[in-house]
Formats: C-alpha cells, structure tokens, sequence
C-alpha cells in the first residue's frame, strides 16, 4: 500500500513538473531559409516549435539541436535544407542529395578526399580551406588533380604541378606574369586536360601616360616615337609628348602624352538692372505699378583657352565690349488707404487690406517645443484672438487686428517659424478649446484674412512687410 502512495506521489510530482514547464514561454531563434524568424512559444520540443513556426522539414534536411530535443530560452535553432550534390572527377560524375555543407564530409559521402595538389571548385570557383559550402537546392562541384605543366622562359626552364583550369591560371598562381606583349605558346585559355609544355617569350614592360589613365605595354622599342607607333597613340595638332618622339625611351621607362587643344570663346556676361522704389500716392495700397521699365545689360569677351588633358592651363581674354547698357528699374507702390465693407460668416466688418495667407494653429502644449508654454512675444496668452507670424511680419504687424474666415477677430502678438516662406499666420487656441475641439481645432489652409479698422498708426505700404 504504501509503495503505490510513494508511486502516486511521485507521479503527481512529475506531472506538475512537465505542466510547469509547458507553462513556460521560451524565447527561441530559428535559421532556416536564409531567414531569422524569433518567437515566443510554449512548445516542449524543438521539432514542436518549427511545427507552430510553420517550417516543414523534410527527412534529409539537417535540424540543429534534433527535432527530440527540449527547448529553453534563448535557443538557437539552425535549419540546413537538403540539395541536390553533383560532382565531377575527371571523367566521372557523382549525384546525391544532401543537408551536409562541409566539403570534405561530403566527399567522403563518395569515398573521395581532397588531396594534395588537388582543387574542389563550386560552380567554376575555388573553394578555401575550411570554406562551407552554401546553403542552395543545386551546388555544382568539381574535383581536379594536379597535372605536370613544363614552362620555357627564355633560358630558363620551370617545372611545376597545377589543378587550375587553364594554362594561364596556372601560371598566375605559381607567380608567373604573363603581359599582352608576351608570347605564350600554347595561348593562356588552355585547358589543363593533361600534361603541358609552353614557351614564353617576354617583351620589356613599358608605361604610357596618358592624362589620368595610365598605359602598360611590353615592347622592345628603342625610341619613344616607336613605342607610340607600336600602342597605336598618334600625336595631333598641338600634343606633345615628353620625351620627345625623337627622343630614347627613358631609363625610367615612362613616356607620357600630353593632349593639347585651344578653343575661342565668347563669354557672355549679364550685368543685372538695379531697382528702385517709390511711392505712389494716387494709387491704392497693395498696388504696384512700373514706372521706368528695367534693362539687364550685356557684356561680351572673347577669350583663347588652352587645355592640356582635358585640363584648363591658361586662358588669355582678347578683348570685351558691351552689348546691352543696363538701366534701373523703378516701381512705383501705392499708399493710398481705401475703406471697404464685407461680411463674412455673418460678421459685418470694414476693412482696407485683405492679403491670402496660409494659416495653422497651435496652442500651450501643441508649439512644436515639447514643452506647454502659455507665454507669447507680446505678452498676450495663447488662445483665440492670438496671432503668430515670421519676426520680421510681427515687428511690422504687432498689435493690428484681422478678422479670419472661420475664426474670428485677432491681432498679431507673437513669433513663430514656418519653414517654406510663405505668407503664413499661426492661429492660437487655449487647451480648452483644443479638447474641445477633439484635439483638430483646424485644418491647415490657405485663407484671406481682412485687416480692419480701426487703422493702426503705421501701415507697411508694401506686402509682404
């Protein structure tokens, strides 16, 4: 009896165990299809987790830690899907299909190892020492055994074994340098099928000069206007080349060309009109008239450029004279006062200026200064009534009152920034009315406000002030 107590017990004991530790969510990590996907997951196991994740493995597919395994948080589970393997030796091609990403793993898969000499290419390219191979559904591997390559250099002979694909990789990789000007015999492109004797005949390396661009030729030119004729650069007109085409290639060996070229040109200069301003009494404000119509004048020189490379090194002006006199503008604007009458939105008012200006609001805690300030320039507090505009408007306009469509009476009483220059007033609410107001007391527009009487002492007579 009390054995079955002790097993109950223990039982229940492991129950609430296993309960607890579904309860538990884990922070888990996966890799899988070039993707990183982080979830939060109850699951127990790992193949539970890639199940809620949606992740379908298939039976080659590789899961790192194993589907049986339990989760914990912060795990990192790597997903290496299956792909189809072919390899080629020599003449013999191998096929599998395969989650193994490890070259030499792989290869002994075939009974095959990298030996030495020998070179593993994916898809043309060497792979390195310790390199994996990329996760893809098609990897395409080739196995090549070094072969004997015999290079005759002049007097010297050199013997050597290589696994590169052609001739000319081969003798890269055994440090051989091989310029347009050499002579190899049979050409770099060879395929290394088999064993392989070349001749090299060298040329002596040479460099031209040429601007910004640099030239290497391999010749056995003595003087420098053979080297010139054998690269197929001629010399035109006025270019020259140091040394001298009659000149021997320098010890050095670098000839440089120098392009030379001239060109007249007309340079054509406007000499902006000035303006002037006065006022005109006879006509009403706002208005602006053309008194004396303005003339751009107009200068002409001709001038002898000299490049050397593309490069300007001297330009000589032979000769200017005028085209076109310039003559001032003169404006005329008008101060001349005119009471007018309009109602707008059942508001009967005079006024004698009415300017469209785009408007927007603010209030304390809505000034674009993450604080609530209720103070303004003026001293005025925020609310409807207040006028904000750029500083130089505001010390033209302070105090004169407005009336604006949709939101009354107003005078102009403190600073704000608008970045696009525009005409432009900020239209002032309390936080009361905002919260009134579902927090959008109004749309940002253009509007045409009306100043009213009565008429300040001073009036700009030209708008914008």
């Amino acid at each position: 009896m009390q054995n079955r107590i002790r097993w109950a017990a223990l039982f229940a004991a492991l129950v609430v165990l296993a309960t607890g530790y579904a309860a538990l969510t884990r922070t888990v990590t996966i890799l899988a299809d070039g993707g990183l996907v982080i979830i939060q997951t109850r699951a127990l196991t790992v193949g539970g987790i890639l199940r809620a994740a949606g992740i379908p493995i298939n039976s080659r597919d590789n899961v790192e830690p194993s589907n049986w395994r339990l989760t914990s948080d912060g795990m990192i589970i790597n997903v290496v899907r299956a792909g189809r393997v072919q390899l080629i030796v020599d003449d013999k091609t191998y096929t599998t299909i395969s989650a193994e990403r490890d070259p030499a793993t792989l290869l002994s898969t075939f009974g095959l190892k990298v030996g030495k000499g020998d070179r593993l290419l994916l898809a043309g390219r060497s792979i390195k020492e310790g390199e994996q191979l990329p996760q893809s559904a098609y990897l395409s591997l080739e196995l090549r055994h070094p072969i004997e390559i015999q290079i005759k250099d002049g007097e010297n002979s050199i013997e050597f074994q290589s696994s590169a694909p052609t001739l000319g990789e081969a003798l890269e990789e055994q440090g051989i340098e091989v310029f347009a000007s050499d002579r190899l015999d049979p050409i770099a492109e060879t395929p290394l099928n088999g064993p392989i004797t070349a001749t090299l005949i060298r040329a002596e390396p040479l460099l031209v000069i040429m601007g910004d661009k640099t030239l290497q030729i391999r010749t056995a030119a003595n003087l420098v206007g053979q080297v010139l004729a054998e690269a197929g650069i001629a010399l035109e007109g006025l270019d020259r080349s140091q040394p001298n085409e009659d000149q021997p290639v320098p010890s050095d060996r670098r000839v440089r060309v120098i392009r030379v070229y001239e060109m007249v040109q007309l340079e054509q200069q406007t000499v902006s009109h000035d303006i002037e301003w006065q006022e005109d009494p006879g006509a009403q404000l706002d208005t602006i008239s053309v008194i004396q119509p303005g003339q751009d004048g107009v200068n002409v020189s001709r001038v002898r450029v000299r490049f050397e490379d593309d490069s300007e090194v001297s330009r000589k002006q032979e000769g200017e004279r005028t085209l076109v006199e310039t003559k001032t503008q003169i404006n005329g604007y008008g101060t001349q006062i005119v009471l007018k009458t309009a109602t707008v939105n059942g508001v009967t008012f005079e006024y004698y200026r009415a300017v469209t200006v785009f408007t927007t609001w603010y209030s304390p805690c809505n000034s674009g200064t993450g604080t609530c300030l209720n103070g303004t320039s003026s001293g005025m507090p925020v609310q409807r009534g207040t006028l904000a505009t750029y500083l130089s408007w505001y010390r033209a306009l302070r105090g004169t009152t407005v009336f604006v469509p949709d939101y009354g009476y107003a005078a102009f009483g403190d600073v704000g920034v608008w970045p696009t220059g525009e005409p432009w007033i900020d239209l002032a609410f309390s936080e009361e009315e905002v919260a009134a107001l579902n927090g959008e007391p109004w749309v940002n527009k253009p509007v045409t406000i009306y100043f009213t009487t009565p008429i300040p002492s001073y009036v700009p007579p030209i708008w914008p002030p």
